[in-house]
């Protein structure tokens, strides 16, 4: 068993995976390995291992990091240990990627692109659907990810003169354009685009509660958080 004050475990990362209290994933993987094997966990961010130290001065170290690679070997064990030196608290991903590839548990699928946009575009006014597509981007993509709300009409034409992506009308067809086919996750988003959810209620009400969009997709986050892991653990 690999010493975990070294090492993150992959289960204790399911656990908290689409919710607010993953670390931060840093990917140290070399082009080779990426391009043989062209996946990155949800969330995961690429650091070329020569540059984590780069990386930290604007990193926050209060914030724990699991660093990746593509075996769990001398990539993450080194940039992670640069990251102890540092302050921060930091481990690797045992078995890296390919261990959680072949376990069979979610990632997304680079070569659609999807895994690198920063800024998102989304209509307003909010509904349910929309706040929902907000928390897939940011707990399952980029937790740092922009996300400009605009009306509707304009989606777009903003999207293409600020050079970001407009999301799509469903959310299963955001999750499988960036390869996130995780069979748990498939089915829960199913029942949101279905209307089929018994807590989509609670996000309708948010407009009574907060004003702008940004206010209402921020105080969503907890309400989707808090049913995925629920549906998560009712199909375990």
């Amino acid at each position: 068993m690999m010493d975990p004050d070294f090492c993150f475990h992959p289960n204790d990362l399911m656990r908290v995976m689409g919710t607010g209290q993953m670390p931060c994933l840093i990917d140290v993987c070399v082009p080779e390995d990426i391009a043989a094997a062209p996946w990155r966990l949800p969330g995961a961010r690429h650091v070329a291992h020569g540059d984590i130290r780069e990386w930290m001065q604007t990193a926050d170290p209060a914030r724990p990091v699991v660093v990746i690679c593509q075996k769990g070997l001398k990539l993450s064990h080194g940039a992670a240990a640069l990251l102890r030196a540092r302050g921060f608290h930091a481990r690797a991903l045992e078995g890296g990627n390919l261990g959680w590839f072949d376990a069979k548990r979610p990632r997304l699928a680079l070569n659609t692109g999807s895994a690198g946009i920063a800024s998102w575009v989304l209509p307003a006014p909010v509904t349910a659907q929309s706040l929902c597509l907000a928390w897939l981007i940011h707990r399952w993509f980029d937790d740092g990810a922009e996300i400009m709300w605009v009306p509707a009409a304009m989606v777009g034409d903003v999207a293409a003169r600020f050079g970001a992506q407009p999301a799509p009308r469903r959310i299963e067809t955001l999750c499988s354009q960036a390869g996130l086919d995780y069979v748990p996750l498939v089915t829960f988003l199913s029942q949101i685009d279905g209307n089929a959810a018994p807590w989509l209620p609670l996000l309708t009400a948010l407009p009574h509660l907060h004003h702008s969009s940004e206010a209402q997709a921020a105080a969503a986050l907890s309400i989707i958080d808090a049913a995925w892991v629920a549906a998560r653990e009712g199909a375990a």
